[in-house]
This record gives C-alpha cells, sequence and structure tokens, in this order.
C-alpha cells in the first residue's frame, strides 16, 4: 500500500528539508496500520487529513527556520513580479492606441506571458539544490502568479489561467530534473 501520491508531494513540498523524511515516515507507518486494520480506503482518507491539517503547522516552522526565503523569492520575484510588468506594459501601450474598444490582451501577449512565466520558473527549478526544495518552488509558483492575474489590468481568459497555472510550476520541476540528469 502506497499512500496518495498528490498528498506526498504536497508534504514534501511544505515540510523542511531536516523534517520532510521523518513526518513522511511516521505518516506512512500509521497509514499501512490503518490500511491493514480498516482499509484503504480510510487509510488514505486519514494521511489526507493529516497531511492537510499539516500544512500550516510545518510551512510555520519552515517560516521561522528561515527555509521558505529561496521559495518565496523565486515564486514572488521571479515569476510573479515579470506577469504584472509585463502586464503593465500591456496596460500602458493599449492605452496609447486610440479608438480602443475594451481592455482585452492580445493572445500573442497571452502566449508571450505564458512562455516568460515558464522560463522563468524554469530559472528558479535550475537553482533549486534538491526535489524538495524544486518543488516547493513549483508549489508556490502557481499562487504567486494566480496573483499576478488577479492584480493585472484585465481579465485572463480561462485557458490562459488554466495553462499558466500548470505550466508554470510543470516547468520549474522540468527543469530541475534536466539538471539533474545532466550533471
Amino acid at each position: 500500500m502506497t499512500p496518495p501520491v498528490l498528498a506526498r508531494m504536497l508534504l514534501a513540498a511544505v515540510a523542511g528539508e531536516n523534517e520532510a523524511e521523518y513526518v513522511a515516515g511516521d505518516l506512512h507507518e500509521e497509514f499501512l496500520y490503518l490500511c491493514a486494520t480498516h482499509g484503504s480506503r480510510a487509510g488514505r482518507r486519514w494521511y489526507w487529513r493529516q497531511v492537510v491539517l499539516s500544512v500550516f503547522s510545518l510551512w510555520g516552522l519552515r517560516m521561522r527556520n528561515g527555509e521558505i526565503a529561496h521559495v518565496v523569492a523565486a515564486a514572488g520575484l521571479g515569476v510573479a513580479l515579470p506577469l504584472l510588468l509585463l502586464d503593465r506594459l500591456w496596460s500602458f501601450v493599449y492605452s496609447l492606441i486610440p479608438l480602443k474598444d475594451g481592455l482585452d490582451r492580445a493572445p500573442g501577449l497571452l502566449a508571450l506571458n505564458v512562455v516568460c512565466a515558464c522560463v522563468l520558473a524554469a530559472c528558479c527549478g535550475a537553482t533549486a539544490g534538491s526535489f524538495r526544495r524544486a518543488l516547493a518552488i513549483g508549489v508556490a509558483v502557481a499562487p504567486a502568479s494566480a496573483f499576478a492575474m488577479w492584480a493585472s489590468a484585465a481579465s485572463a481568459p480561462p485557458l490562459y489561467f488554466w495553462g499558466l497555472l500548470v505550466c508554470a510550476p510543470a516547468s520549474t520541476l522540468a527543469t530541475f530534473q534536466w539538471n539533474r540528469r545532466s550533471a
């Protein structure tokens, strides 16, 4: 029996370098016991509940230890800030065009935003020293991108929104894996 993959990835992303192995090991032991006594469905439900309840305390522990500074800097300065700057540039350029009928962004600019966010997220993933840190950066990139889209001047189409939320974190992890294999 193995615990749910997404729950394990969330735990690995939130737990610090020092705590991840111990917390995951303790949860895995209890998960195996619950699966043997109450069934796999109850064990999976319990595992998810424990991970969700542990997220905030583990995140707070990482913040107190100073481990989270690299993750926040990479997600905020590496992805969210450039997205906001690209949006402001588009708003400025669009404001100079006479007889405009709305603030809709051109599809080319949206594609450029996704490519830039993926490249910047990939650079952030390349700087991660371990898989857990790369996973934490990937998890932090999604809300940072969502914040940048929320703070932008115009509304974003759903395809752009979901493409950015999936592709940017994926590029972080892909670059880390590629970097690790080539080294």
